[in-house]
């Protein structure tokens, strides 16, 4: 399932997007405000991948097949999500695409 999932939340001119990539997560925030062409010249892309998807399957209580229905409902930024990893010590690894 690669189907990205756009979250209702956020800043104006930024968007989260949510999949699953070859069993892992991913969530990616996406900026595409005058502060990030202001800062970098170019919009600026934040893309997490969840290592430990154990941990936040039994964290988050859902499995495969019904957590993209479960975060599009309970977080509404790649800022949420990044916190709550970080609360329950799920790991994950940070991008940075600067010329998104």
């Amino acid at each position: 399932m690669n189907e990205k999932v756009k979250l209702h939340g956020g800043l104006e001119k930024t968007v989260t997007w949510v999949w699953l990539e070859e069993g892992a997560l991913k969530v990616e925030y996406y900026d595409f405000s005058e502060a990030a062409q202001d800062a970098f010249g170019n919009d600026i892309a934040y893309i997490l991948t969840v290592n430990d998807m154990k941990k936040f399957y039994k964290q988050a209580e859902c499995d495969e097949s019904s957590i993209i229905q479960l975060i599009s409902g309970k977080f509404s930024s790649y800022f949420d999500i990044k916190r709550w990893l970080e609360a329950y010590e799920i790991d994950f690894e940070k991008q940075i695409d600067h010329w998104a």
